[in-house]
């Protein structure tokens, strides 16, 4: 560790108060926090060289000892110095079961020495370790579906990045009494987890389906956290969705509608025959009740709207011009006799 002042460390004046240093620590913890950055080895070896900081100026007896000596007040039978290299600090014991976990204990029991355990759980909630058993932090995923899979309901196979118990070091935040590399000493470290995801019939475009105990595990025998499913359901080319209803157009032919009858209707739930009335309008709209989307909270099914259009095909041959002019000659009404010719 260089033989930087800890003051200019932590970018605070000499005669800072103990709130001030605990202020400049949790803000340069935040921005050099390896979690943060993703290895850089900078930003670790900074992350070090604050903690250490830390560790000696939150400390009443130390920093005494700092004020009058510098350095070489920690210094002592040839070893190295800082609280990462060895025992720096004569008379006392440094426990680093995670600097997110762990604490030092003074065996003189002289003056405090800081708790990196209730550091890092105030400044990363949900990743750091807490003293006593601690719920583990929920994970977001996104799933993006075909609209048929949104409303039967289906199971997706899913990998999702959870922090969890570091496996270098198994969750105590040190290897060998040296801060764990992976970690650096949080106990916590982010990890890939194949996870078999269930999502009920009827799930809707931007619901977030909630999983409980899907998340990261928790830490000392507490419950997992839960997994929350951001969906997206991708546009059907006939079907409509409008909250649990179904809307469709529905081509139908002249005579159809002219002279009505009954004709096939295409549900999300296979073929429904329906009476077309005598006289329909094409954009007519019709109902089938309890023929759409199945409610992901199990109140019941929607509807199914169709919008009745008629089809005039694109081409007639000459025979069929021949009896639209004969069909045509029998309007008793003109159906534009009501229309305004102008302004």
């Amino acid at each position: 560790m260089a033989d930087r002042d800890y003051y200019d460390i932590l970018g605070v004046k000499k005669g800072a108060t103990d709130e001030e240093i605990k202020k400049a620590y949790r803000r340069l913890a935040r921005k050099f926090h390896p979690d943060v950055n993703k290895g850089a080895k900078d930003a670790e070896n900074r992350f070090k060289e604050i903690s250490e900081a830390y560790t000696v100026l939150s400390d009443k007896d130390k920093r005494e000892q700092y004020d009058r000596l510098g350095r070489e007040a920690f210094h002592f039978n040839g070893g190295g110095g800082g609280p990462f290299g060895g025992s720096p600090f004569p008379g006392f014991d440094f426990d680093f079961s995670g600097m997110g976990g762990g604490s030092a204990r003074g065996r003189k029991g002289a003056g405090r020495v800081s708790d990196f355990r209730d550091i890092f759980s105030d400044l990363f909630a949900g990743q750091g370790r807490a003293a006593g058993p601690q719920r583990g932090s929920d994970v977001e995923a996104k799933a993006t579906l075909e609209f048929g899979d949104a409303v039967r309901g289906t199971t997706l196979q899913m990998s999702v990045q959870i922090q969890g118990e570091c496996a270098n070091c198994r969750g105590l935040g040190n290897v060998k009494n040296h801060v764990c590399p992976r970690c650096a000493g949080s106990g916590i470290a982010p990890a890939t987890q194949a996870v078999k995801v269930k999502l009920p019939e009827g799930v809707s475009d931007g619901q977030t389906v909630r999983l409980a105990g899907k998340g990261a595990p928790g830490q000392k025998g507490a419950p997992a956290g839960d997994l929350l499913i951001h969906v997206a359901v991708k546009a059907h080319p006939f079907y409509e969705r409008k909250g649990n209803d179904i809307h469709i157009e529905l081509p139908v032919t002249l005579k159809e509608a002219a002279t009505g009858g009954e004709i096939d209707v295409p549900t999300i739930h296979g073929p429904v025959r329906a009476r077309i009335p005598a006289g329909t309008q094409s954009g007519q709209t019709f109902r089938i009740t309890g023929k759409g989307v199945k409610s992901s909270r199990g109140a019941g099914h929607g509807d199914h709207y169709y919008r009745v259009m008629i089809h005039i095909p694109g081409q007639l041959s000459e025979a069929a011009k021949k009896k639209l002019d004969e069909f045509e000659s029998l309007y008793d009404e003109n159906p534009r006799a009501k229309l305004k010719t102008g302004l």
